[in-house]
């Protein structure tokens, strides 16, 4: 047996007891809602789909992986309970409902990802639906990446989406965080994405950075940015009763580092161009950038009229520019409109954009 991260950081924490670092742990806390395991039908896998384990002592969890099941949630449960499907995850996901099923605990090892290494080193979920076929929902999104978040604090990964490449050769290599079926490595040729098999879900439909705002919306810190989901979600005061502010649907403000819980709300403290309001954390979703941030392609990178619209044309990998507007989702991506340096303005998908 080894120390994993988690049973380290546990080990700090008795050491330190009532002394300074448990006190601001505590302090930090308390600013916030804790991250609570969904409730979720269990279903048990067929003992023959999967390896028992004790992975929080043995074993280092440390990848999320995101799966399409090709099929309805009923079905996916029924297959991982056949002892011929070979195949299992811990979770699945209605993608009509958003109900959720465990089928496995969390510290057995399912049979999932093409590659063995990743499958020790994992969590899975299947969602149900069509690779590139199925719209998916924000319950399914809400309610998935609940367990996202559980899970992440639960077993030290980064709540944080890997984007745009396939995942290391070595599943320990790195912190971890959330990937898609279509990154995990070949065991044969890291090169190659997909597993063994090559799998290429989730797939075009499924918005990554939506995504990614559920998994982070009760945990954007000071500099971060959030996105307001409705008209009259922002207020002058931490208080529902407190007067509206006119920030509209689709804002971007950026965290002040103010957060409270009042009772069982936790509330943000944004600042929208120099003017600060308060937002509840369920009317905002986490995004990466904001206007005026200056953002580099990680690969040739297509230029639109309007989000998902008519392709004004390709700017190169590495090229610089500053974001002049989005947040917009549609089309199974989240989009931005960016200005490139010596080359046009249009929209461009964030998954292919980071800060520069």
């Amino acid at each position: 047996m080894h120390e994993t991260r988690r049973t380290i950081l546990k080990t700090i924490g008795a050491v330190a007891g009532a002394g300074a670092i448990s006190g601001q742990t505590s302090a930090k806390k308390a600013m916030r809602l804790p991250a609570a395991k969904p409730e979720m039908a269990w279903a048990p896998a067929d003992e023959s789909n999967y390896s028992e384990a004790e992975r929080e002592s043995d074993l280092d969890i440390r990848w999320f992986i995101v799966h399409v099941a090709q099929g309805e949630a009923d079905w996916t449960v029924d297959w991982f309970q056949n002892p011929d499907a070979n195949a299992s995850t811990h979770y699945v996901a209605d993608h009509g409902t958003g109900d959720l099923t465990q089928m496995l605990a969390e510290e057995d090892i399912g049979w999932h990802g093409g590659n063995w290494p990743y499958n020790q080193h994992s969590l899975g979920i299947e969602h149900s639906g069509w690779v590139n076929e199925t719209e998916y929902t924000d319950e399914l999104y809400e309610a998935s990446a609940k367990i996202v978040r559980w899970s992440a604090t639960e077993f030290d990964f980064p709540k944080r989406v890997r984007r745009y490449d396939i995942a290391p050769c070595d599943a320990k290599d790195g912190e971890g965080g959330v990937i898609g079926h279509n990154q995990i490595p070949n065991p044969n040729d890291c090169t190659k994405p997909g597993g063994i098999s090559g799998h290429y879900d989730p797939g075009s439909l499924w918005n990554w950075g939506r995504y990614e705002g559920f998994i982070r919306r009760w945990d954007v810190e000071s500099g971060e940015n959030a996105v307001v989901l409705s008209d009259g979600a922002v207020y002058h005061g931490p208080d529902e009763h407190a007067k509206t502010m006119a920030v509209p649907s689709g804002a971007v403000g950026t965290a002040t580092g103010n957060v409270l819980v009042r009772k069982g709300i936790q509330w943000y403290k944004l600042d929208f161009n120099g003017t600060p309001g308060w937002v509840a954390a369920d009317d905002v979703l986490y995004a990466r950038f904001d206007a005026g941030l200056s953002v580099e392609t990680t690969s040739d990178l297509s230029v639109r009229a309007e989000p998902s619209g008519e392709r004004l044309g390709v700017v190169p990998e590495g090229t610089a520019g500053v974001v002049t507007d989005g947040p917009v989702d549609i089309g199974g991506y989240r989009w931005w409109k960016v200005n490139y340096d010596g080359s046009q303005t249009g929209w461009s998908a964030d998954y292919w954009l980071t800060a520069e």
